[in-house]
Order: C-alpha cells, then structure tokens, then sequence
C-alpha cells in the first residue's frame, strides 16, 4: 500500500510558532481520502489510507508538535512554556526522510503531540482528543499484525491494552471538558460527544453510566440516522450488562 499511499499525501511547509524555523510536515492531499465509516469509539476508516497518522505537525528544531489544525494557534504564555518545558530539553535533529508514515511513528508523533499540549497548559478536550487519537493508532497496529508474525497473539494483546488504556484516558479528561469547556469540544457537538463518552463507559464496566450519557442522545431531535444506528447497536450491549447487574443484586 506504500506506493498508493505515497501517492496520496504531500510534503507542506509551516513555520513553527515556538522556534521560527521552517519545517516540512506530510499532509493528505485535499478530497483523496475515501471515508468508510467509523467504529464505534468514532475510530475512522478510509479504504484507501490511514488519516490520522497524518494529522500532527512536529518541529524536529525545537520539539514543538501538535494536530496540524491547531499547530499554529499559540499565546504567549504557551510558547514560553513550551520553551522552557520542551525545547530546552530537545535536541535537534535532522529530519529522517520517509515515503509515508508507519503506524509507530504517528504514535511517536501524537504522543509528543499530547506531551505539548500538557506542558502548554491545554485545554481536557484537547487531551482527551489527543489520548483517543493514540488509542486509534494502537488499534491500527494491532489490526496491521500478521497471524504468521512471531508473538501475534502477546502483541496484538499489548497493543490493545494500550488502546484500552488510552482510551480510558480519553474518557476522564473528555468527561471533565464536558462538565466545563464549551461545544464544540474536541471537535465534537454535545450529541456525538454524549455517543461517545457512552461508550467508553461501556468499555470502563460503567454500565449504569453508559446508559445515562446514551438515553440524552436518543431522545436529541435532529440526531443523524447514522449516530441513531450506533446508539441502538450501543443500547444492545449495554442492556444485558445491566441485567446481569441487577440480577447479581437481587441474588445477594
């Protein structure tokens, strides 16, 4: 797939707000990406590439990286904070020159992303989105395993342990901008965030949770067939894991 994915991205020049050196970064090209659909942690699938490795810039002078969309957007404050936090103890590199990105790059890159954007003093939202991103990416690699590769079933075990716990990490510091940030948080309006954070309760055993986030999306007007079809197959797994709660309970 490397040819086709080479194919698909281009190298773009910004100009880092931390250290003013110009720097390459390896976007998808505009309208190239075929959308599939997305799983039900909002994971997206294209059929033809992988688009989050490819949605955070990194400066290789200074260390500076985030999402490219908000790689430019910094206050004063954040940049001497990113200066003493992380440029000071950076060190300089030439950029390695690559085709695409692999899978374990993009972690690398989004996991300094999500250290930038903590030493800046960002917004939950912000880390939330970027903890779901790496448990996005950490689903990639697993699903990116061959079943010949020796330790398949230890690796594939690890990275979505990783997931898991990325995952969950999203769920605490979205749950937090939810109860304090204003929509749209990580990019998401109140409806998909609520899908979301369902969800991820779900996935944390907080059945009765789950299901409280879950009856406020149903009940929205105007919610999409598409979110609509995700809830009902959510309130499917989650009913059964209330009864066997309730059942444990009466059996006490």
């Amino acid at each position: 797939m490397d040819d086709n994915e080479k194919a698909l991205i281009l190298d773009k020049s910004y100009t880092c707000p931390i250290c003013d050196k110009k720097i390459k970064v390896k976007t998808v090209k505009t309208n190239v990406a075929k959308f599939v659909g997305t799983g039900p942690d909002l994971r997206p699938f294209h059929s033809n590439i992988n688009v989050t490795k490819y949605e955070v810039a990194s400066c290789n002078f200074c260390g500076y990286t985030a999402l490219i969309k908000d790689f430019p957007n910094t206050t004063q404050t954040q940049r001497k904070l990113l200066r003493e936090r992380i440029q000071a103890n950076y060190k300089s590199h030439d950029e390695v020159p690559c085709d695409t990105y692999s899978v374990e790059t993009a972690i690398s890159r989004m996991k300094m992303a999500l250290l930038c954007t903590v030493s800046k003093g960002g917004k939950e939202g912000e880390i939330g989105n970027l903890c779901l991103k790496i448990s996005w990416l950490y689903q990639d690699l697993a699903d990116e395993l061959s079943e010949n590769e020796p330790s398949y079933e230890e690796k594939k075990e690890a990275y979505l342990a990783e997931a898991h716990n990325q995952a969950m990490n999203a769920y605490d510091h979205l749950t937090k901008a939810r109860m304090s940030e204003d929509y749209p948080i990580a990019g998401m309006n109140e409806t998909t965030l609520d899908y979301l954070l369902s969800y991820l309760a779900y996935e944390k055993g907080e059945y009765q949770t789950a299901m409280q986030y879950l009856s406020g999306v149903v009940t929205t007007r105007g919610i999409s067939s598409r979110l609509k079809d995700k809830c009902l197959e959510l309130k499917e797994m989650i009913s059964p894991k209330l009864h066997e709660g309730e059942n444990e309970n009466e059996n006490e």
